[in-house]
């Protein structure tokens, strides 16, 4: 009897451990970065470096568009916070349409409210 609990216990944990939502691995790059006279932290939230996001931030700063293949958004109201901080745009490549933000390479930028 107690190896079926068992079983059937563990047969329910894989099962909801397959049905719930992917959890976003975020990792904070430290120091901030410059955008549009704002100060921002940049947020990873898949498949990049802070190096290579400090980057695409620097470029879509000067020249208000990505380098290619990046694709660069800005946030509008209402806002998202990560951390208790206000999502100002969002960078990522690899998809073809959807929320960037799931992107198979995906960065937020985020600043203070």
């Amino acid at each position: 009897m107690r190896y079926l609990i068992v079983t059937l216990l563990a047969g329910v944990v894989v099962g909801l451990s397959l049905t719930a939502a992917p959890a976003e691995a975020k990792r904070t790059c430290p120091g901030t970065v410059k955008f549009s006279g704002t100060t921002n932290k940049i947020v990873i939230l898949r498949g990049v470096s802070c190096r290579t996001a400090r980057r695409v931030v620097r470029v879509y700063d000067r020249r208000f568009w990505a380098p290619r293949p990046w694709v660069c958004l800005l946030a509008h109201a209402p806002f998202d916070r990560i951390n208790g901080r206000i999502v100002g745009f969002g960078c990522a490549y690899g998809g073809r349409r959807g929320n960037i933000r799931r992107w198979p390479h995906a960065f937020v930028a985020t600043s203070r409210p």
